[in-house]
């Protein structure tokens, strides 16, 4: 039996039970929820360029700046520590 007869039989049985379900969905009212949807506005709102972040105080500012430094010291030493254990084991130390 060729290989392109059972391909047709499984894709007749989907493309039936694929029936079912739009059949199912319509009755349901699904694409009617569907088309009471603005797509437009939501494509819109996808599109459209994020807002800036509001400025800070000086006070603030300066703070930030700290905790930028810190948070960039914190990474540098998580790295560093990872490149310190794919080291290899001293000669007198491992196993």
């Amino acid at each position: 039996m060729p290989l392109v007869i059972p391909f047709l039989v499984a894709l007749g049985i989907f493309c039936h039970g694929l029936g079912h379900l739009i059949d199912a969905l319509s009755n349901a009212g699904f694409f009617h929820w569907l088309n009471s949807i603005e797509w437009s506005a939501m494509l819109n709102w996808l599109r459209t360029a994020p807002v800036a972040a509001p400025q800070l105080s000086s006070g603030n500012e300066a703070l930030y700046s700290q905790f930028q430094q810190f948070m960039d010291m914190q990474y540098q030493i998580s790295e560093m520590k990872r490149d310190i254990l794919t080291l290899p084991a001293l000669p007198d130390e491992g196993y």
